[in-house]
This record gives structure tokens, sequence and C-alpha cells, in this order.
């Protein structure tokens, strides 16, 4: 095995999102995923990868959309009992799985599939492209169609009402959260100045 082999741990650590989706007989899913990412925010707009051998892989190549739910650390326990087939928890079915989380789910808040109502907050994707590049990991785009701000954690606007700390994972079964939040000042040349605070960061 080479460094290569390795390279996308260079990128931790990543949010563990939480993906909910349903089986075509309707049942609900709920699994932690850390490829997920912003490509636009004119429109909302994701792209998440999910590992083809793994049940919501399978579940997303037969839906028109799908949940992502953003836990909190205190939540950790819950979301390694969510991966499942990933962390070794041998449980007989998903309805079994996701109970042994603990987590509070709402079921009816989108077709889609379960969302965590006491995380960060949580959205309904609506997926609008499925590419295959021929990888591992199937590739979802979507477009946000609705989103929850948990009050006790972020503002209106998402911004941080109190120090955040999702789980963020490092690789296997480490992981970590975010430290306390840093607030830099914006640059301002003058009351005249086009400069408006808005970059590739937002």
């Amino acid at each position: 095995m080479s460094a290569l082999d390795k390279a996308h741990r260079l990128l931790a650590p990543r949010i563990a999102y939480l993906i909910g989706t349903r089986a075509p007989d309707n049942l609900p899913n709920l699994i932690p995923v850390s490829n997920l990412t912003s490509i636009s925010t004119e429109p909302q707009q994701i792209v998440l990868a999910v590992y083809r051998r793994w049940e919501t892989h399978r579940n997303l190549r037969d839906t028109d959309g799908f949940t992502m739910s953003v836990p909190h650390i205190g939540q950790l326990e819950g979301v390694w009992k969510l991966g499942a087939k990933y962390s070794r928890y041998p449980y007989a079915t998903n309805a079994e799985k996701i109970i042994a989380s603990g987590l509070s789910l709402d079921y009816d808040a989108s077709p889609y599939g379960p969302v965590v109502t006491d995380g960060i907050g949580w959205a309904v994707c609506q997926i609008i492209a499925k590419p295959d590049f021929g990888g591992d990991h199937g590739l979802y785009v979507a477009q946000i169609k609705h989103v929850y701000f948990n009050p006790t954690y972020l503002n209106p606007d998402g911004t941080p009402r109190r120090d955040v700390r999702p789980v963020m994972q490092i690789t296997g079964n480490a992981f970590t959260t975010a430290a306390d939040v840093h607030a830099m000042p914006y640059y301002h040349q003058g009351p005249n100045s086009a400069a408006n605070g808005n970059g590739d960061i937002r």
C-alpha cells in the first residue's frame, strides 16, 4: 500500500453528515457520509459521494432526493452506530440500527428520508444529476429545497449563535470537532470601497 492509496486522508477532518434515504419499499435508512460539499450558492447546490456497495447508493439510484442532517459532537455515539457496515455493529435491520442510535428523528419532514431534529440543522435535497465517472463512489448533484437551522446553535441566516461543534471524522474510528470560533474583521478601504467581504468562503 502506497501513500497515494490513502491520499484522501489529506482532506480530513471532514464533517460526518447524516444522509437519509428510503428504499423502494419505502423503508427509511440513515447513514453517516463525509463526502459532501457545496458546489453553488446561487442556487444552493451540493454534491454527495456514496460508496457503491452501500444500500444508500442503491436507494439513491432509484429516488429523486435525500435528506442531510448535521449532528453535533454530543451525538457521536449515535452517528457511529448508524455507520453499522463501517463500525461493525451487527444490526439485523435498518430499523433496529436507527432505534439503537438513540437519535431524535422526524420521518415526516421529507418524503426522501428521516432528519435529525436536535442536531445543528438539516436540509431536504432534490437530486438534479447522477454523473458516473467510474470510481468506487456514486455521485449525486442535488439542489437544496428546504433548510432548517437549529436556533440552539445557529442564527436564522446560518451564522453561529454559539460554538458549533459538528462531528468530524479524521479517519476510521478517529473523530474530532471544531475548535472555538475566531472571527476576523473584514478589510475596508474606506466609505466608498467596493470591498464587501464576500469571497469563496461564505
